[in-house]
């Protein structure tokens, strides 16, 4: 796999992570350093002798986005079907079947 692509998913996870935790997901700032950030790694993998210190770095960023993503990601996911659930009973809806 491409460091440029691992370092675009790394990006990838750390917008997932802003979004999870109620912070603005998409910003310029957090688009700029992104962008900043894949073409850097994007040339040190396209040279030869720097293409294994661009997979480490890329590897590197995808595991620490991933570390902090993914906790906050499927709390997000529980945190909203457990809101859905409850919205739903607390409202005085009547489900189907007497729920």
């Amino acid at each position: 796999m491409r460091a440029t692509l691992i370092m675009a998913l790394a990006v990838l996870l750390y917008v997932v992570h802003r979004w999870a935790t109620n912070k603005p997901a998409v910003t310029l700032p957090i688009v700029l350093s992104g962008l900043f950030v894949i073409f850097v790694i994007g040339i040190l993998d396209s040279f030869t002798r720097t293409q294994e210190i661009a997979r480490g770095f890329a590897w590197l960023f995808f595991i620490v986005a991933a570390y902090n993503a993914i906790p906050a990601f499927t709390g997000a996911v529980r945190s909203a079907q457990g809101g859905a659930s409850k919205g739903a009973a607390g409202e005085g809806i009547q489900l189907p079947g007497g729920g």
